[in-house]
């Protein structure tokens, strides 16, 4: 079923009992397992392999047929859900409720291209940023101490690279520190984590081209796709609220 058809399939159901629980209906199903998986930029391939499933049992899920209870839990964990998020009877939200409710949870969401940190472009763009914001889904917290001096190393490197600074930097004082931050990322991975790195909008009332950095670290077991992905979906109510300090004139 394509997702024209399936979209079409959901319209024209008919209006669930608000008094009896039921579960929900199998397109409803295979499109938010679509979405969901879209969200983590996840190949088909990807999600089974998480879900420990087969290619076919996810596409006959994305397709609207049935599968196994245990086969949609596998899929509902791997996405980041809990079990029984795709099966179990529930009292159908109205449409008012239906609505406010995917705004709440995708209405703010925007999609931020990230590209692997391992080339000198990747760190001159995130140095020209006026702030840092770390995603790290189910990232142990073993690893805080790499992540945050790599938040210091790209710090630095907006510091050494400003305009100002670096006519009078040796071209290998620059190298040194593209091959420090490198290697840092290297070691990073060494440990299963894959470190990815985007540029987001940020415009303040002062600063209206303002940028900030999206560091997204993910654990290689649990984000199998990660190395592949090209965008991630940001909360923007994350950078609505930065302020940025503007320096006295006499200071």
């Amino acid at each position: 079923m394509s997702l024209n058809e399936l979209l079409k399939s959901i319209a024209d159901q008919p209006e669930r009992s608000r008094e009896v629980p039921s579960p929900p209906p199998l397109e409803t199903v295979a499109f938010f397992v679509r979405w969901s998986r879209a969200l983590k930029s996840w190949k088909v391939s990807t999600l089974a392999d998480y879900a420990g499933v087969s290619v076919s049992t996810v596409e006959r899920v994305e397709r609207g047929e049935r599968v196994s209870v245990e086969n949609l839990d596998r899929i509902a964990v791997a996405l980041g859900y809990e079990a029984g998020k795709l099966h179990t009877p529930r009292i159908p939200l109205g449409p008012d409720k239906a609505a406010e409710d995917l705004i709440e949870t995708y209405g703010y969401l925007e999609q931020v291209s990230v590209v692997p940190l391992k080339t000198q472009k990747a760190i001159r763009d995130a140095a020209k940023c006026v702030g840092i914001l770390v995603h790290k889904p189910d990232v142990p917290d073993d690893h805080d101490d790499d992540i945050a001096n790599l938040a210091e190393w790209i710090d630095l490197a907006g510091f050494i690279l400003s305009e100002e600074i670096e006519r009078d930097r040796q071209k290998s004082e620059r190298r040194r520190l593209y091959n420090d931050i490198h290697k840092h990322v290297a070691e990073m991975e060494r440990q299963g984590l894959t470190v990815l790195i985007g540029i987001m909008d940020a415009p303040q009332p002062q600063f209206p081209d303002a940028q900030v950095a999206i560091l997204a670290i993910t654990t290689k077991a649990a984000d199998p796709g990660a190395v592949k992905r090209e965008h991630i979906w940001v909360d923007r109510r994350n950078v609505s609220n930065l302020r940025f300090e503007v320096a006295d004139e006499d200071t």
